[in-house]
């Protein structure tokens, strides 16, 4: 019997002149970032809003958890803006997961974010059955202008005038992958590997059956790529989802210069039935094209197989 994913609720797309809310739910970022941020989102010709002690940093947090939390529940609830779009990750999401938890479930809008911003998505997920995007903080709009086509994309999609992108050219890195006969339609989840893995076993541990997944990451050595590899297995999610693409992982050299990223998720998938592939723009290096997530995707199985991601 063939099983029939949730419906998803449609957005409303985004229009000149609509309110975009800016949150910063977990780390924050410089002044000159933050100013830029505004400025962009202006000169895009949409009004930025937020409150005016969105940053006020203690340690390694933009805010108080009460104050980000505040912040994040007016923006999610807010009948008047169509984007809530967070200014940076870093660390600190996963400490409003039990606030999070206790909110009433809202009418969708566009959730942009990635990195420690996981966290969000999987609750805008499996809790409220949103479709967020997985895309670019609005941070790095400072030092990554010359990513322009990656936000014409991105806002090209948020207005309802491109309603599909495709992550063409993928690389198989097993013979489950190499095998595939028939296309497969499911919907893509994921984000951050870390972050993704911090969240077993809390109120928001994944649910990802029939779903693929999607990871990527930052400053991780191969043993803990392979350390959280292996946690997410024992605990079953290979088992259960479709299919796992991997966006790039950077900043992962060992100390003697050799990078043993690509090799250990090589061997770790190696002999696994489920299939894998790698090369979705969407990460935390330079490629940060939007990965609508919990919409419907369409693993393509042609040479070189293709990912078509909706968005609706």
């Amino acid at each position: 019997m063939k099983k029939i994913l949730p419906k998803v609720v449609a957005q409303k797309y985004l229009k000149k002149g609509d309110i975009i809310d800016i949150v910063a739910p977990a780390s924050s970022c410089s002044p000159e970032e933050f100013n830029h941020a505004v400025a962009w989102i202006t000169e895009q010709g949409y009004r930025p809003r937020f409150p005016k002690d969105l940053l006020q940093p203690v340690d390694y947090l933009a805010n108080t958890d009460q104050k980000r939390f505040r912040a994040l529940k007016k923006a999610l609830v807010s009948p008047t803006s169509k984007v809530v779009w967070c200014l940076r990750g870093g660390y600190g999401s996963i400490r409003l997961v039990p606030e999070l938890l206790k909110l009433k479930k809202m009418p969708p809008k566009f959730f942009i974010g990635l990195s420690d911003i996981t966290v969000i998505h999987q609750f805008l997920i499996q809790k409220w059955n949103w479709k967020t995007i997985h895309g670019p903080v609005l941070s790095r709009t400072l030092s990554e202008k010359k990513r322009n086509s990656d936000y014409t994309e991105l806002f090209a999609m948020l207005a309802g005038e491109k309603n599909q992108n495709e992550f063409a050219r993928l690389i198989s890195l097993n013979q489950a992958a190499r095998g595939l006969k028939k296309n497969i339609i499911s919907k893509v989840m994921g984000g951050n590997l870390a972050t993704f893995c911090s969240l077993l076993g809390t109120g928001l541990s994944p649910q990802v059956k029939d779903h693929f997944l999607f990871f990527e990451d930052i400053s991780e050595r191969g043993y803990k790529i392979d350390r959280m590899l292996q946690q997410l297995d024992q605990a079953g999610i290979f088992q259960k989802c479709r299919g796992v693409f991997f966006g790039d992982f950077i900043q992962s050299d060992e100390p003697n210069g050799r990078n043993l990223a690509w090799s250990t998720i090589e061997n770790f998938f190696k002999d696994k039935k489920v299939p894998a592939f790698k090369g979705v723009e969407s990460d935390h290096s330079e490629k940060q094209r939007p990965l609508f997530l919990n919409t419907k995707a369409e693993l393509i199985c042609q040479n070189p197989p293709t990912l078509k991601i909706y968005n609706n």
